[in-house]
């Protein structure tokens, strides 16, 4: 049976677990960064109380301290991965997936951030003979594919520091990014069309497009992407064919989730 918050009794009631969740909820892209001041404002608690919460929660990972200030890290993408699993998502959103996939003539998948990959959380082939053995649950490189740089792009300056900090940018191949400031001007790039196009750069021969996703209730970054053998189609082909399909099936997405109650 569902507990409605209005039922819960006082004693039921965990005041500091309410509060540390509250302190993950204030970071966004216009507030990167917290001080025990800041925290103490926004929660209308002691700066003693808002200090434990944030050593806390740098304690278990979620941040890290810079001078007065505590940041996110890339570990709070996990809790949206969580979140993400939690829900039976391939049945919300395969048949979508599988639209696409089948207008396109092409695999479509929906991914998140988790850590320094990729996770798939739902793949729709499109019968073609030639294509990577993945499945949901499988894990890429973030800054090597397509859907990478769509859940990269969504990140702020300090997670995305951090997320170059703790990741090597090896060579797959020999167009695979490797420079952090040759990948950040693709990530700004991709933030201002709001698309990304990788092609060559996981394996040589394959190419992909994706687009950021916003899912409500959700602060975790999430992205559409359709996967291609590269040869067939141009990178014009993907812009023109490919990215509207993609843009109306991330529409229905939204409604899906929107709708979840």
């Amino acid at each position: 049976m569902k507990e409605n918050h209005s039922t819960i009794s006082s004693k039921e009631h965990l005041e500091s677990l309410a509060n540390g969740l509250k302190v993950l909820g204030l970071y966004s892209r216009e507030t990167p960064a917290l001080s025990i001041q800041d925290v103490a404002d926004h929660l209308g608690i002691a700066r003693a109380s808002a200090r434990r919460i944030l050593l806390t929660l740098t304690w278990l990972e979620y941040l890290k301290q810079s001078d007065r200030n505590f940041l996110p890290t890339p570990k709070m993408l996990d809790l949206g991965f969580s979140y993400f699993s939690s829900l039976d998502l391939p049945d919300l959103v395969r048949p979508i997936l599988a639209k696409v996939a089948e207008t396109v003539g092409e695999t479509c998948s929906i991914g998140v951030l988790e850590g320094s990959d990729i996770v798939f959380l739902c793949r729709e082939e499109a019968g073609k003979p030639l294509r990577l053995d993945l499945k949901m649950g499988s894990r890429l490189p973030a800054y090597a594919h397509s859907m990478g740089h769509a859940l990269l792009g969504q990140l702020d300056a300090p997670a995305l520091d951090l997320y170059l900090d703790r990741t090597p940018l090896k060579p797959l191949t020999p167009h695979t990014i490797t420079s952090p400031r040759a990948l950040k001007r693709q990530l700004n790039t991709v933030r201002e069309q709001e698309f990304s196009i990788s092609l060559d750069e996981l394996v040589e021969g394959f190419a992909g497009v994706a687009i950021p996703i916003s899912i409500p209730r959700s602060s975790s970054p999430a992205a559409l992407s359709v996967s291609l053998v590269y040869g067939r189609r141009t990178r014009e082909d993907m812009i023109t064919q490919i990215l509207p399909v993609l843009r109306e099936a991330a529409e229905q997405v939204r409604s899906r989730f929107a709708h979840l109650g």
